[in-house]
């Protein structure tokens, strides 16, 4: 496994385990985490996109 490949499964890895985290957080009607929330399933959701699209990348220029 390459470094570049390493890079994207540890930012898959991470952003699925972010994606996790955040919609295991209980809100409580509160603004402020619903607030936290959304930021944390926008991050992770951007960064699962960066990684599909950086393997594709990987991916493409192998073959």
């Amino acid at each position: 496994m390459t470094k570049s490949e390493q890079y994207n499964m540890m930012l898959l890895m991470s952003s699925v385990s972010l994606a996790t985290v955040s919609r295991m957080l209980s809100t409580n009607g509160s603004v402020l985490m619903d607030f936290t929330q959304g930021v944390l399933t926008g991050i992770a959701m951007v960064g699962m996109i960066a990684g599909l699209w950086m393997y594709g990348k990987a991916r493409k220029s192998k073959s």
